[in-house]
């Protein structure tokens, strides 16, 4: 098994062991509304529901842009790297480059 499952399985029996240990019932009062004999377990699970995907909202602009930032540099990249190639094939600025067939780059020869 992946160490995300074992993960997720251990934490649902985190959860389970929470849940039959605080059978507590409540009465929120949330702005105008008034819920009466609410589990606390099932009141604090929708607040951390909605505490991530309020995070998750808050953050996406971000995510966006730098996702956008990153298809502009590594379109970029791809440009450099063609130029460089093509740097690369073009005959030096000397003129054409004498080899004596040897691939020995010392000068004194033997």
């Amino acid at each position: 098994m992946s160490a995300g499952i074992i993960f997720l399985l251990i934490l649902a029996l985190l959860l389970v062991i929470f849940t039959l240990q605080n059978p507590t019932t409540v009465d929120l009062h949330v702005f105008f509304w008034n819920i009466h004999e609410v589990s606390l377990v099932l009141a604090l699970i929708i607040c951390l529901i909605l505490g991530v995907v309020l995070a998750l909202l808050l953050s996406y602009p971000k995510i966006w842009k730098l996702k956008g930032q990153l298809k502009e540099t590594q379109k970029r990249l791809t440009k450099l790297e063609e130029q460089n190639s093509e740097a690369l094939e073009k005959p030096h600025a000397e003129g054409v480059e004498i080899t004596d067939g040897q691939d020995d780059p010392s000068f004194f020869k033997d």
